[in-house]
C-alpha cells in the first residue's frame, strides 16, 4: 500500500514539474521588445492599441517616462527610451508572461537565479528603496556585455521575513552589500520580482551629472 501511494505522489509530482516547465517555455521573450528598437516598431510588433505612450511610472525611488505594452495585464513591460531608442524593458511583479533569452523571469528564486548565472553574485540588503537589487553578478553568465545588461531585484517578502528572526534580517538589511552565500540570504531564498535588459550608454556630461545628484539625494542624509 505505501508504494503504490509513494508511485501515485511521485506521478502527480512528475507531472505537476512538466506542466510548470512548458509554462516556462512558453512565456514571451522579453528580449524581442527591447529588438523592436523604436516606438513604431513596438505598435509594429504589438499593436498600437496595446500600448501607452508617453506615460510615468516609479521604480525604487526613480520616475521614469516612457511606454508600458499590454497596460494591466500578464504581459505588461515597461519600455525606457533614449533618443527615442528603446534603451530598457523591465517586467515586475510576481509573475509575468515574460522571460529573458538568458532564462530569468518572475518568481525564480536566489537558487535557481544562481544556477543560471553559473557564479554566486552580489547583492544589496533588503528593506530600503532599493533593497534585494543585484549589485554584480560578478563575471557569471548574467554579467552581458557591451550590447546587453541585466537588471534584477529579489522581493524581501513584504518585509515579512518568513523563517527568519527579526534580528536576522535585520543583520541583512539596509544599505550594504552582500554575497549571496549568506546562510540567511540562502534560508531566505528570496524571488525575483523585478528584471530590466538594458542597452549600456555612456551618459552626456550633463546626464551624468543629473544622476550624480539624484544618486546623492537618495543615499546621503541632510544635516
Amino acid at each position: 500500500m505505501f508504494q503504490r501511494s509513494f508511485l501515485f505522489i511521485l506521478i502527480v509530482f512528475s507531472i505537476a514539474c512538466s506542466q510548470e516547465k512548458k509554462q516556462i517555455q512558453a512565456l514571451g521573450s522579453l528580449n524581442e521588445v527591447l529588438d523592436c528598437q523604436t516606438l513604431d516598431g513596438l505598435h509594429l510588433k504589438y499593436g498600437a492599441e496595446n500600448v501607452i505612450n508617453d506615460t510615468s511610472w516609479v521604480i525604487g525611488d526613480d520616475t521614469l517616462r516612457g511606454s508600458i505594452i499590454f497596460p494591466n495585464s500578464t504581459k505588461q513591460a515597461f519600455v525606457y527610451f533614449h533618443d527615442a531608442n528603446i534603451v530598457d524593458v523591465t517586467i515586475k511583479g510576481e509573475s509575468s508572461d515574460w522571460k529573458t533569452n538568458s532564462g530569468l523571469y518572475l518568481g525564480m528564486t536566489l537558487t535557481e537565479v544562481q544556477a543560471v548565472n553559473a557564479k554566486n553574485f552580489t547583492m544589496s540588503g533588503f528593506n530600503w528603496s532599493h533593497g534585494g537589487s543585484v549589485v554584480s553578478w560578478e563575471g557569471g553568465k548574467l554579467t552581458g556585455d557591451s550590447t546587453l545588461s541585466h537588471l534584477a531585484v529579489f522581493s524581501d517578502v513584504s518585509n515579512e521575513h518568513e523563517g527568519l528572526s527579526d534580528e536576522a534580517y535585520q543583520m541583512i538589511s539596509g544599505e550594504v552589500e552582500f554575497d549571496v552565500r549568506h546562510p540567511d540570504i540562502q534560508k531566505l531564498n528570496p524571488k525575483l520580482d523585478l528584471i530590466s535588459i538594458v542597452i549600456p550608454k555612456i551618459p552626456s556630461k550633463s546626464e551624468g551629472k543629473k544622476i550624480g545628484s539624484r544618486i546623492q539625494k537618495s543615499q546621503v542624509p541632510k544635516n
